[in-house]
């Protein structure tokens, strides 16, 4: 009788502590709006600069440790797999090139920042007519004291992988 008297004791001790421990995770809240701002600000600023092909204000918001999954490489990039990923593209292929986001969703934890959206990428190469490519994005920011960074982009396409050039 007192080992199943234990056994209570042990299951509704764990209860209280996990229910305990899920309600201090779920209270949670996004709502610090200058950090909010903050993030905002940066992250338009990184979109800026990649429609206006500033790379080294682009690079600038990219922490040198950050994780990129790039929608058209199936494996992760540093910072500088990254940067040699865009030289590739933007070295003599494309005539133009424009990464357009959609209706960005922001959220702040402390000092991590989430942004979530879509985007389109379209692009004229040298030889050939227009391309896009529609995809999905989750970026992952931190506060540090210089500022926001990405520490983590992974962008997905929505239709797959492209494996021939969209029509043009």
């Amino acid at each position: 009788m007192s080992k199943d008297l234990t056994r209570r004791k042990l299951l509704s001790t764990a209860a209280v502590i996990g229910t305990s421990t899920f309600g201090i995770i779920s209270n949670a809240k996004a709502d610090n709006h200058a950090d909010m701002n903050g993030l905002k600000d940066a992250f338009y600023t990184l979109d800026k600069a990649l429609g206006t092909g500033d790379l080294e204000t682009f690079y600038m918001l990219i922490h040198d440790e950050a994780i990129i999954i790039d929608e058209d490489i199936p494996f992760r990039l540093s910072k500088s797999g990254f940067k040699d990923h865009i030289d590739f593209h933007i070295g003599g292929i494309w005539e133009s090139f424009e990464w357009q986001d959609r209706n960005p969703k922001f959220r702040v934890f402390g000092k991590t920042g989430i942004v979530v959206s879509h985007a389109t990428f379209r692009g004229k190469p040298v030889d050939s007519g227009y391309r896009q490519r529609h995809m999905a994005f989750t970026q992952g920011w931190h506060k540090f004291d210089n500022g926001w960074r990405i520490i983590n982009w992974h962008q997905s396409p929505f239709d797959g992988h492209i494996l021939e050039a969209s029509p043009g």
